[in-house]
């Protein structure tokens, strides 16, 4: 039905894009001009970086199509709209033009507009009624983003954690879970060039070559579907240029032998086919090491490789053939013992355990952008696989340390995701009245999971447990939905939409105990199926045309599915049902003096049912340990976000986060009563300040950034239990250097964690009390260059 919508409305609309417009936009200032063009339009123009500083457009009036309005409004200034899709165009420089001011790339004195996706269209992430932060392409190379936690150092509601390198924490507004067996979902999504990452452990990579990084809070279920009850990343590394080429290279060295390089090179190949290739190394050597086997820990060496091919097969019709391929090994965590074997020394490890991590992942998508006239048509289809090998200790003591019935848990865990995924969108143009998005998804995820479990006796070190488990799981989801958009007046816009789901899962599951082999069992061809409506609603108010006010409802679910590390036949076969988030909130986004200081704030209110919660159940004889529907949540807070730009060259920002998450009711069956316990991780305060400079002295500029950041402190769990509360903690991370005036070159001296402070990743009490910290200080040098 929906599709039969769209497409009535793609010929009734076609006659309706050919007529031209009238338009009446004096003479000023580019970005002004650009602003009111684009009101009139109701059309999306987003000015990049510097550009648009110092230039002065020309009149515009009459009747007249878009594409020449446009040109005739930036005839003269050196400046020219590009198309990025079905109504959304990008101001940028002209091929060979100089920027004003002896080429000096300053910071423009305004706040720059990033282009977003968090409503399946191109956007300014302005005029997107979403609680959002996102990052474009100077932001992610100044301050250093290469992971996912340094991204959330500069985030509000983002928490990065975690508890080994096969299983990162991310958390949006206290939304998360410590699960990891194989087929069992996460409450935040991750997204690559527009490909849903399907395992947490082939989350955790590496950041580079990027457009931009997109943090979308609070559930996103009508037009990002299941598993995103918290929020979902969007990394964008977006598109090969068809007009010029270039390299920009980067290399870093420092602290631990740190040596990293970045290069990326666009390639015009032939008229209209334009090719990128990425990629990345990063290594250093152990910030930690374990004391017993002398091996070094935390450790990286990571190789990461992209490419892209981009050719518009018509004028109207575009292809966008992408791959990439990753490998990443460390010899894992340094999970320090406190108490038994304690050295004193938190950068050591006493669990005398060779540890390892490997990871290889890689994929392949195709993306079709066909724009019909009265909106784009999107196509993507995508294949991805990763390999994940982590051999750790769960304990911080090695045996030797333990005395009586206490043991030493080690573990072997291998997984293999292999995901097919097909989306097919429409977004329609946008229209006096409004315009809409539809669309339908599919995804076909096959998982595997090799899990070994020995325990070790205290002082002799004699295996007490030896246990095999092997599961797969088959995942499959289909998806229809619609989002649209009605514009009764110029000032108000009102959205409504929904996703209509249906989820599958079949699993096998085998136990073999190598001890006692009659305590095994085997499981097979288990299945479930579940559906769920996800709306959402908006309410958008422009008075003034650097201030939306909005107030929305929205709600989100993560996937049911099988307990696979199930220990027994019952367990296994009783499986869990999805949980969902409704989500209310209110915001506004503003510019002001000239657009030198942007306010964004937000307040929501979320409510969680049926939550999803691993824990043993006492009424059972022995006890079931499981994940079951157990909780009712709420999560309330308020977000905001300030940039200012009170010179050209200095910008100021900070961003604060107030989280109030507790549980409305929480029993374990025959234990403890988890009501009104805070959620874990999920800090009631969070914010960061940060401040760059970008100033011409002579023949150079002096650069420079510094980010503090400050994270409340938190329980890992549910249980307010003192040996898992990570205590709040502050960094101060940043650089200063000197570029060239063209911006070609640049070098810069950079520290991490100044202070030297010693912060908790994850605290564990498992066996003995131990703890992994975070990375300590560490100083080096940075070189740039473009050509």
């Amino acid at each position: 039905m929906a599709f039969g919508a769209a497409a009535s409305l793609v010929v009734l609309a076609s006659p309706a894009l050919a007529q031209t417009r009238a338009f009446d936009v004096p003479a000023q200032d580019v970005t002004g001009a650009v602003r009111q063009l684009a009101r009139q339009a109701k059309i999306q123009i987003v000015v990049t970086g510097s550009v648009a500083k110092g230039r002065r457009s020309s009149p515009v009036s009459g009747s007249l199509s878009v594409e020449h309005a446009l040109e005739r409004m930036l005839a003269g200034t050196g400046l020219v709209a590009r198309a990025t899709g079905s109504g959304t165009y990008v101001v940028v420089a002209s091929p060979g033009t100089a920027s004003l001011e002896d080429d000096a790339p300053s910071l423009a004195g305004v706040n720059s507009d990033i282009v977003v996706t968090a409503q399946r269209r191109q956007e300014s992430q302005q005029s997107v009624p979403i609680s959002l932060t996102a990052f474009g392409q100077e932001t992610i190379r100044d301050f250093r983003l290469q992971n996912l936690r340094d991204v959330s150092r500069l985030t509000p509601g983002l928490l990065v954690s975690s508890f080994s390198v096969s299983s990162p924490i991310i958390a949006i507004r206290g939304a998360t879970n410590t699960f990891n067996q194989i087929g069992a979902n996460k409450p935040v999504g991750v997204l690559v060039d527009d490909v849903f990452i399907a395992r947490n452990s082939a989350a955790a990579f590496e950041l580079f070559g990027l457009d931009s990084i997109q943090v979308l809070r609070g559930p996103q279920g009508t037009l990002f579907g299941r598993n995103v009850t918290g929020g979902v990343i969007i990394i964008d590394s977006g598109r090969p240029d068809y007009d010029a080429s270039r390299l920009d290279l980067q290399f870093s060295g420092g602290s631990y032998n740190t040596v990293n390089a970045d290069a990326l090179a666009d390639l015009v190949v032939a008229p209209q086919t334009a090719v990128r290739i990425a990629g990345s190394v990063r290594r250093h050597d152990g910030y930690g090491r374990d004391r017993l086997t002398g091996q070094e820990l935390d450790d990286q060496d990571s190789v990461n490789l992209r490419g892209q091919v981009r050719t518009a097969l018509t004028d109207s019709l575009e292809l966008l053939v992408g791959g990439d391929y990753a490998v990443d090994r460390t010899n894992g965590r340094t999970l320090s013992s406190i108490g038994a074997g304690d050295d004193g020394d938190r950068r050591t490890s006493e669990t005398g355990f060779l540890q390892g991590f490997t990871r290889k992942q890689g994929g392949v998508s195709g993306r079709l952008f066909w724009d019909t006239g009265a909106g784009e048509l999107t196509s993507i289809t995508a294949w991805r696989r990763s390999n994940t090998s982590d051999v750790y200790s769960g304990v911080g003591a090695n045996y030797r340390f333990l005395t009586g019935s206490q043991t030493q848990a080690v573990t072997d865990d291998a997984d293999r995701v292999t995901t097919f995924s097909q989306e097919l969108r429409f977004a329609s143009q946008r229209w006096d009245i409004g315009d809409f998005v539809v669309g339908a998804y599919f995804a076909n995820e096959d998982a595997t999971r090799l899990l070994q479990s020995r325990n070790l006796a205290a002082i002799t070190g004699r295996v007490t447990g030896n246990q095999l488990t092997y599961a797969a799981i088959q995942s499959r989801t289909f998806a229809v939905f619609a989002d649209g958009t009605l514009r009764p007046a110029q000032w108000l816009a009102v959205k409504v939409g929904g996703r209509y789901t249906w989820d599958r899962k079949e699993a096998d599951l085998t136990r073999t105990n190598l001890i006692n082999p009659a305590a095994g069992f085997t499981a097979s061809g288990q299945s479930a199926s579940w559906s769920r409506f996800t709306p959402r609603a908006v309410v958008e108010v422009t008075p003034l045309d650097t201030l939306m006010i909005y107030g929305s409802y929205s709600r989100g679910y993560t996937a049911g599915s099988f307990n696979t590390e199930a220990n027994t036949l019952a367990i296994f076969q009783a499986g869990y049902d999805p949980e969902t988030v409704d989500n209310y909130e209110i915001g506004f986004k503003s510019d002001w003096l000239d657009r030198r200081l942007r306010v964004n704030v937000s307040a929501f209110n979320m409510k969680y049912k049926d939550k999803q919660e691993q824990y043993a159940d006492l009424s059972f004889n022995p006890a079931r340990f499981n994940i079951y529907n157990a909780g009712r949540a709420t999560m309330r807070g308020i977000e905001a976000e300030v940039q200012a730009r009170p010179t050209d060259w200095l910008s100021l920002g900070a961003n604060y986060s107030y989280l109030d998450a507790h549980y409305d009711e929480f029993v374990i069956p025959g234990g403890v009563n988890y009501t009104g316990n805070r959620l874990g991780s999920a800090p009631q305060d969070k914010f960061a300040v940060n401040g760059s400079i970008d100033i011409p002295v002579g023949a150079v500029r002096v650069i420079g950034n510094a980010v503090y950041s400050y994270t409340g402190g938190y329980y890992t769990g549910a249980a307010k239990d003192p040996g898992l509360y990570v205590k709040s903690y502050d960094l101060v991370n940043g650089q200063i250097g000197i570029a060239s005036r063209d911006d070609r070159y640049r070098i810069a001296v950079f520290a991490r964690n100044l202070l030297k402070k010693d912060y908790l990743l994850i605290p564990s009490t498992q066996t003995v009390r131990a703890e992994y910290l975070g990375e300590p200080r560490t100083i080096g040098v940075t070189v740039n260059g473009k050509f």
